[in-house]
């Protein structure tokens, strides 16, 4: 039976109301940078939203520089879910980047990224700390744990790629392409599910036709007897 803690609420309870301040907070977070802007941004702003105290946003993440790092990982995390070890292990290359390709788009092209974008776009200059973590947090996390991934397969002998931080910095900047820059521009709306997933497959055979990706000794065997028909460029 669960204890009960003391003041007679159930730890699993406790934790539970935990994680759903956390996500308020976030929410309201995300709301107050996105109208304010980062220098405009305040915790009270916050606390206004959400309701509760400054220790509460203090005991959760710190201070205004911590939350907007949180927003960050919060983004990048569902990127990253892709390549968690038990989603590749049964996977090859091919499937884990179009898995992976798919949601990097999906979190890039959401409102709340396209906002961080901006945000640090238009305030990166003055503020080199909040350039430093959105990078760190975002694309820089995304692209390091692509690079672990993609030196797996090479080690296995599946790619053929001497950079694989560099490799994976060039896929992820072919996912965003043009397209990205557009819609953070405002030149155009963000695209369709049937548009991304066409962007992300380009990307996909474009990227492995360029890593030299190995067919193995089935694949080999099986094209010999025509079975199978190499991809097209």
């Amino acid at each position: 039976m669960e204890q009960v803690a003391q003041g007679g609420t159930p730890p699993r309870r406790q934790r539970r109301a935990a994680d759903e301040l956390r996500a308020a907070i976030l929410a309201a977070a995300a709301e107050v940078f996105f109208n304010r802007g980062y220098e405009g941004a305040s915790l009270e702003a916050v606390i206004n939203r959400v309701g509760g105290s400054k220790r509460a946003i203090y005991s959760h993440f710190g201070g205004k520089k911590e939350l907007f790092a949180a927003l960050v990982t919060e983004a990048s995390s569902r990127a990253l879910a892709a390549l968690a070890p038990e989603e590749i292990a049964t996977h090859d290359l091919e499937a884990t980047l179009l898995a992976f390709g798919r949601q990097v788009i999906d979190v890039v092209m959401s409102p709340l990224t396209l906002a961080l974008y901006r945000v640090v776009v238009a305030e990166g200059t003055r503020f080199p700390d909040l350039a430093r973590i959105f990078f760190d947090a975002g694309p820089g996390r995304a692209s390091a744990r692509l690079a672990v991934v993609l030196e797996d397969f090479r080690r296995r002998g599946e790619i053929d790629v001497d950079d694989t931080r560099r490799a994976a910095e060039r896929f992820i900047g072919m996912l965003r392409d043009d397209l990205h820059l557009q819609v953070l521009l405002g030149l155009r709306s963000p695209p369709s599910a049937v548009e991304m997933d066409r962007s992300v497959r380009q990307a996909v055979r474009i990227f492995l036709q360029g890593c030299g990706i190995k067919p193995t000794v089935a694949t080999v065997a099986k094209r010999r007897r025509g079975r199978v028909t190499p991809p097209q460029g």
